[in-house]
């Protein structure tokens, strides 16, 4: 029960230290543990979305930049969506902390 709860909160807590990776590699070689398994797999996908908005918000800001003539326009579009994405990584990042914590915490 300790190794599932320490395999189950290092795939979250690797968002610090190895993002993507770590959770990928648990999810591969503990196949014999269902809870264990689906942990990492939730790491994983919840590592992945800061890198999938970041890359969203920067083809964001280079489309609008090319559609629109307006500088001033474009350039509080940059800084309201790299502030939007800024905050949701924020948001994902506390949230792979608590759910490690909280996994430690369980009974």
């Amino acid at each position: 029960m300790q190794k599932i709860k320490i395999l189950s909160a290092l795939s979250y807590f690797s968002i610090v230290f190895a993002p993507f990776i770590f959770p990928l590699i648990v999810w591969f070689v503990c196949a014999d543990e269902p809870v264990i398994r689906n942990h990492a797999k939730k790491a994983f996908l919840l590592h992945l979305l800061p890198i999938f908005l970041t890359l969203m918000g920067i083809i964001f800001v280079g489309t609008t930049g090319i559609v629109t003539d307006q500088a001033q326009l474009t350039g509080w579009g940059v800084v309201l969506a790299l502030g939007i994405v800024s905050l949701i990584d924020l948001i994902v990042f506390i949230y792979n902390i608590y759910k490690g914590i909280k996994i430690l915490a369980q009974d």
